[in-house]
């Protein structure tokens, strides 16, 4: 089977850029988190190597995870879930695999959304690609599509790993926005944002957004045929 690439010139690796079948349904994968007390003493660490001559790592080395760091907060350790071609805190990661590549067991298990800083960690050909949108939506684009909305803009996210850490950080600077935040929805989710004050927060009120620390996980396996 072939695998899709997440990379614009088609190569197997994570992208690295700086800056619908019949006869199936719809998955819904539960996430559970992974993380403990280590995460704290990771970050430590990272602020801690950061003063070392070595220069942090900008280019991820593989997929990622990533978990909200809110000590404090609703949204501590939540992991980033794909939904709805959008990003939350909490809630489930929603997949989907064509029937016959299930029969033909070529469904990839797994629990968590995987992404690079360009693309989803997806199988399907053509793959999937991340923007972030003039009104600060962080999403990704349908499957066999790379139509995204009117000013989006593509590779959103920066990354930063420190020497010798085990845990890097993304981050999103686009339209002048300086990292993420995340807003409550009428749900247990939260969905994620650019962290702008021109927002339209789920429930109209941008003051119940919080900025978050978005905590990047190296992980080797795609867990997604695509993501819905």
């Amino acid at each position: 089977m072939a695998f899709a690439s997440p990379h614009p010139r088609g190569t197997a690796t994570p992208c690295i850029e700086a800056d619908t079948n019949s006869g199936a349904t719809d998955t819904v994968i539960t996430v559970a988190s992974t993380v403990t007390a280590t995460v704290t003493a990771s970050v430590s660490a990272t602020s801690s190597s950061s003063t070392t001559n070595t220069g942090p790592l900008t280019t991820p080395t593989s997929w990622l995870t990533v978990m909200a760091s809110r000590i404090a907060s609703p949204i501590h350790l939540l992991p980033m879930n794909a939904a709805g071609y959008r990003f939350y805190l909490g809630g489930d990661t929603v997949s989907y695999c064509p029937t016959e590549v299930e029969e033909a067991g070529g469904c990839p298990t797994g629990n968590h959304t995987v992404l690079s800083l360009c693309a989803m960690g997806a199988l399907v050909p053509g793959g999937q690609y991340l923007y972030v949108t003039p009104g600060g939506e962080v999403g990704y684009t349908q499957a066999h599509s790379s139509l995204m909305p009117d000013g989006a803009v593509q590779c959103p996210f920066t990354y930063s790993k420190a020497p010798g850490a085990t845990i890097g950080r993304l981050n999103l600077r686009a339209f002048g926005a300086s990292g993420l935040m995340a807003c409550p929805t009428y749900g247990d989710a939260w969905q994620v944002f650019a962290n702008l004050k021109n927002i339209t927060a789920p429930r109209g009120n941008v003051s119940q957004c919080l900025g978050f620390d978005p905590l990047a996980f190296d992980t080797l396996n795609i867990t997604a045929w695509q993501y819905t």
